[in-house]
């Protein structure tokens, strides 16, 4: 059996609830030098992963080591008029 929730009782439990206590936080140099060391891990993995991206995009063609676009063509199935079928 599942209990009904009224409107008084969530009510009740709203007003009868104790109010949290706003509680201000110092950060230790210890906590923010450790944020500090995870960022820069951060940092330097999604470096790593756009130079790998960059690098698979250069190697099959669609830019070249300058970042210019060398292929504007799209496939005659991806053209404005284009009759696609996609198998539905």
């Amino acid at each position: 059996m599942v209990p009904k929730a009224t409107a008084e009782t969530l009510v009740e439990t709203a007003v009868t609830s104790p109010k949290t206590a706003y509680v201000k936080k110092t950060l230790t140099p210890e906590f923010l030098a450790e944020q500090d060391a995870i960022m820069a891990r951060v940092m330097e993995e999604g470096e790593r992963r756009i130079h790998r991206s960059v690098e698979r995009l250069v190697a099959m063609g669609f830019y070249d080591k300058d970042g210019n676009r060398l292929n504007r063509e799209v496939p005659a199935d991806m053209q404005p008029d284009a009759d696609r079928d996609f198998g539905g």
